[in-house]
């Protein structure tokens, strides 16, 4: 718990929490279980005028927990009195470029990942379920061009650019649930001499800036803007992989799938999955050079159906740069556009390499529930440093919650996986809601000419009124199947 002489009396916090936080010390006691008094170390060069850095960032945690958006709010609120430290604390705190936010990240997710094992290993119940890191980037829009580093930005869902950063993603499903793991914001610089990063000079010009000492963790993230997302990618899973954090594939949608990115992956001994469609790279195929489209048609006439997923497709084991890989052509009717999905891991059949490459959508539930529930991405400080300081924190309470929803789910029955056939069920439960929910937008896409089931899935949940009756859905097909099985 935490300690009265830190803070005046922020164990009242738990009183205020909203409804959808079922137990008055989930703060509290989560804040016991991430032991996050251990990174102690990250902030003791911050440490001004006496105030922990560490009690700082406890409170900063709890805002979403209390009804509290903002420093600004909560200097305004009741809580600010009992707490007695003034608003400069924390803007100080979140401005201090000297901040590793990434090692505490990092750091969070590993004793998440403790926590899990530590409760598995007391009941004696592994989950064998495939882990994947997943990658994908959303757009976060700000209203400020002062903004530090902001720039316009392509956004795919309403296809139109608007004022932003890139919010580039790494994540580890284990089975269960989605852990974030690893983030970095990018900025699109365009071909306009012009207009610098989309902005009229006199904008770029006026965009906040200070000077960073090169060798802080504030410099070396504000460089990440202009760092290639793939190149982002390929250093996120070599860091992670370095802190024991691993899984059993990588998976991508067709923008980052390149040969550098899977040879990190193979390196790292993991196997890739991900969609494909640069149609220029040529792969070795019957000794020769060819592009997936050419191979396609060589082997046309081995095509075959899928009943489940009700896809034609085509598997082919070709070399990409001296490495084996498989490439599925897949199309949704005899008269729908072919798509192509390539693996490393030859072992698996066509419907496995589907039901593993579904667990990317986990990553778009992640920024979606994020972005509505923790307000991911509203920050609208000028400084930089606070950019990553909030993200991380939004991104902290994203894992406070899967945690607490997980271990809450199993030990609200007694005791955790206390019930094996009941947990095998909750276990496999989402994933063949989620599988269900893609097959039914397929079956969807198949009636209309051009509609895409993927850009569609996209679409759904991106809209707000879609994704919740689909969530009610959820939940309601969860209690019905728990009461028959």
């Amino acid at each position: 718990m935490l300690q009265n002489k830190d803070i005046k009396n922020l164990s009242e916090l738990k009183s205020l929490f909203v409804h959808k936080h079922k137990k008055e010390e989930f703060f509290t006691n989560f804040i016991d279980i991430l032991k996050i008094g251990k990174y102690h170390a990250i902030f003791s060069n911050v440490k001004k005028k006496g105030i922990s850095s560490l009690i700082l960032i406890k409170i900063l945690i709890s805002f979403q927990f209390i009804g509290v958006d903002n420093v600004f709010s909560f200097t305004r609120s009741y809580w600010d009195k009992t707490v007695g430290f003034g608003k400069d604390a924390y803007y100080r705190l979140k401005n201090n470029s000297k901040v590793n936010w990434r090692t505490f990240l990092l750091g969070v997710v590993k004793q998440a990942l403790l926590t899990i094992a530590q409760r598995e290993d007391l009941y004696e119940q592994k989950s064998s379920s495939i882990s994947a890191f997943v990658f994908d980037d959303s757009p976060i829009e700000k209203t400020g061009k002062k903004i530090e580093g902001v720039s316009r930005i392509y956004n795919h869902v309403i296809k139109k650019h608007i004022l932003g950063f890139q919010l580039l993603v790494m994540g580890l499903y284990d089975g269960t649930m989605f852990i974030p793991v690893d983030f970095s914001l990018h900025r699109e610089k365009g071909n306009n001499k012009r207009k610098p990063f989309g902005l009229k000079a006199k904008y770029y010009k006026n965009q906040f800036n200070k000077k960073r000492n090169n060798k802080t963790s504030g410099s070396k993230r504000k460089k990440e803007l202009d760092i290639s997302k793939i190149k982002s990618v390929e250093r996120m899973i070599t860091d992670a992989v370095k802190s024991n954090i691993t899984a059993d594939y990588v998976l991508t949608d067709s923008w980052f799938t390149c040969w550098g990115l899977v040879k990190t992956t193979l390196k790292n001994n993991m196997q890739y999955i991900g969609m494909f469609s640069k149609s220029t790279t040529k792969f070795t195929y019957n000794n020769k050079k060819l592009t997936y489209k050419e191979i396609r048609i060589i082997n046309r006439k081995n095509i075959k159906r899928n009943k489940r997923f009700n896809l034609y497709y085509i598997r082919t084991v070709v070399e990409w740069n001296g490495q084996k890989v498989v490439l599925y052509s897949t199309r949704k009717g005899k008269n729908g556009k072919w798509k192509v999905i390539i693996s490393t891991d030859l072992s698996l059949n066509f419907t496995k390499t589907l039901e593993i490459y579904q667990i990317r959508w986990s990553i778009e539930v992640f920024f979606k529930e994020s972005k509505q529930m923790l307000n991911l991405g509203k920050s609208q400080s000028i400084d930089f440093d606070a950019q990553i300081a909030d993200t991380t924190i939004t991104i902290i309470q994203y894992i406070f919650l899967a945690l607490a929803n997980r271990i809450e789910k199993y030990e609200s029955l007694g005791k955790l996986f206390e019930n094996t056939k009941e947990a095998i069920i909750e276990l496999k439960l989402h994933e063949r809601l989620i599988a269900l929910l893609i097959a039914i937008i397929d079956i969807i896409a198949s009636l209309f000419k051009d509609a895409d089931s993927e850009d569609l899935f996209t679409t759904i949940i991106n809209d707000d009124k879609a994704f919740e009756k689909i969530r009610l859905l959820i939940n309601s097909q969860n209690s019905i199947y728990k009461q028959i099985a």
